[in-house]
């Protein structure tokens, strides 16, 4: 198996067709939470680099003479807990920390005794001054780069129902960015929780709770949120029995207990957490085996830590030392956060897309075997993931999820309403309905998504069978097409494919120029163009009257699915009609 640096995205989608089958399949059906650390928000400001601004703090002031008598003893005090030898380093304490021989050394030996660094007291200032001032850790958010990967993925999850519950030790505001970026600016959406009183504000589709506050907040509103940045050994320590706490303590309790956790980025090496986890337990215990359920908890990380370890302790209890190969087995999925997002978008987009490809199949009574057809789709599914590699100069996914998003958004844009997008970056989703209820949601049917999920799996699969070249738009003109397909044979033009819910879309696109001498070819899911151009001597080939060149415009070349799906009788057929009917 892979570390979790080397796995791929594909590899991820495996597990969740096979190991890790209920976890996908609980994800989808809004069954985890999400508790979210410091792991996913690799470009915020990390801890290193904060451990370094506060020793630096302290070393100015300490080599001041006017601050010297208060900041001395304090700036050793930091080094010693970096394991630092201070007869070696006094040396060097006139010269800026970074540029130390053991600099690396102590930051490393800091790093994982940070809430202790947090903790270091000075005379005369608020017990929080090593985070607030001396880090200044407003200023060290003050100008945050776009949301990454992780932060778009788990947006997506949020707006396709899939994920109702975030629970989050960042102080960042990556995960409300992406939401709205994505939702083009869209109101009540996220139900963000900081202090008690956001429990009473009105709940969105999703709720994410900043148990240790918000540098958003703090940073608008320091008299009322500053209180809640939560990272001393003291605020640690305190957190799960301060009064100020009590309500947010009680509603991430209230997830542990009843939702399974999906942990990334989360150490949970504080004591406060595993005490909410071993709360949780008392309330009601996660079973051990779990079958034919997920488990009740799933850490993403190349080898489970030792914090991780203690809550599956407190979990299982007798069961983790009976059982403590399987237990783990189940509990790690060997890859990095970036990875399993963006596999769970897939996951969950396919599930939606098979949903209502079977219904639609189901619905028109034809003898296609839906399976052969949702075979298709998977198989695309797997085409898109083996795509999501990272990027050399971003050293990430993201420029891949942020392609991902402005080619899907544009094919179903087109689809629904014959344009492109009307807001740039915005996410065009299949519907706010969970996999689990997206039958039962009339508008989500009613939009004909599944002639929709057809189309795209027969497209693809026309291109693995050798029959045309698929190619991607993005950012093009409409008239660029959806996407593009080119035939096989040499000189092959490259056509314009749009694919459109029915004739109402198809006149949009044209009245837009979209399908004025391009070649285009637009396929309908409905019978609706077909029906109203028989008997008129071209059914599907609409040429308009030649300019002043004489020339006639390339034809547009009108298919429609719903007739190749009655008259196909298995997935061989559907393909043979589709090859014929677009004539590439």
């Amino acid at each position: 198996m892979p570390n979790a640096d080397e796995v791929t995205v594909r590899e991820v989608l495996d597990l969740f067709d096979g190991h890790f089958a209920s976890v996908a399949d609980g994800v989808a059906k809004g069954e985890f939470a999400f508790w979210i650390g410091s792991g996913i928000s690799r470009k915020a400001p990390n801890l290193g680099g904060l451990i370094e601004l506060g020793i630096e703090s302290l070393r100015v002031r300490a080599m001041d003479p006017a601050t010297t008598a208060t900041f001395f003893q304090k700036f050793e005090q930091a080094l010693k807990m970096g394991e630092g030898a201070l007869d070696e380093l006094r040396p060097y304490y006139h010269q800026p920390f970074k540029s130390w021989p053991k600099s690396d050394a102590i930051r490393t030996k800091l790093w994982n005794k940070y809430s202790r660094f947090l903790d270091i007291r000075i005379a005369g200032q608020p017990a929080d001054y090593m985070l607030w001032e001396a880090i200044d850790i407003r200023q060290a958010f003050a100008n945050p780069v776009q949301p990454a990967a992780e932060h778009i993925c788990l947006a997506i999850l949020i707006l396709e129902g899939a994920v109702h519950e975030v629970a989050s030790a960042n102080w960042d505001g990556f995960i409300e960015a992406a939401v709205s970026e994505l939702s083009g600016g869209a109101d009540g959406l996220l139900q963000v929780v900081v202090d008690p009183n956001h429990l009473r504000s009105g709940a969105g589709i999703a709720r994410l709770i900043k148990f240790h506050g918000c540098i958003r907040h703090a940073t608008d509103e320091p008299d009322i949120f500053r209180p809640f940045l939560t990272g001393s050994h003291t605020q640690i320590t305190e957190w799960p029995d301060q009064p100020k706490f009590a309500a947010v303590v009680a509603a991430v309790t209230g997830l542990a207990t009843n939702l399974h956790s999906l942990v990334m980025g989360l150490s949970i090496q504080d004591a406060n957490l595993q005490g909410v986890f071993s709360k949780a337990k008392k309330a009601n215990p996660w079973p051990w085996p779990p079958d034919p359920d997920a488990p009740g908890h799933v850490f993403c990380e190349d080898k489970i830590k030792e914090g991780q370890q203690d809550v599956l302790k407190i979990v299982y209890g007798a069961h983790y030392t009976d059982h403590m190969e399987a237990i783990e087995a189940a509990s790690h999925l060997r890859s990095w956060a970036e990875q399993v997002l963006i596999a769970l978008v897939l996951n969950v987009l396919s599930r939606k897309l098979a949903s209502l490809m079977s219904d639609r199949l189901h619905g028109l009574g034809c003898g296609v075997p839906t399976n052969d057809v949702v075979s298709f789709l998977h198989d695309l599914r797997n085409f898109i993931a083996e795509l999501a590699v990272t990027d050399a100069a971003d050293e990430s996914r993201t420029p891949y999820v942020k392609q991902a998003i402005s080619v899907w958004s544009r094919v179903l844009a087109v689809f629904r309403t014959g344009g492109l997008p009307t807001i740039t970056g915005r996410y065009e989703k299949v519907s706010a309905s969970g996999p689990k209820q997206l039958l039962a949601d009339a508008n989500a049917v009613a939009t004909r998504l599944g002639d929709f999920g057809i189309a795209m799996s027969l497209l693809y699969h026309g291109q693995a069978g050798g029959h045309w070249r698929l190619e991607a738009r993005s950012n093009e003109p409409l008239e660029a097409g959806a996407l593009a397909a080119q035939g096989t044979w040499d000189g092959a033009p490259l056509r314009p494919i749009f694919v459109v819910k029915g004739a109402g879309e198809a006149v949009g696109l044209d009245k837009a120029g979209a399908l004025a001498d391009n070649n285009a070819i637009v396929i309908h899911s409905d019978s609706t163009w077909s029906d109203m151009t028989e008997g008129s001597g071209s059914p599907r080939r609409v040429r308009k009257a030649p300019g002043r060149t004489g020339r006639l415009p390339a034809p547009t070349r009108h298919v429609s699915l719903q007739k190749i799906l009655e008259r196909g009788e298995d997935a061989n057929g559907l393909m043979k009609e589709l090859v014929s009917e677009l004539s590439l």
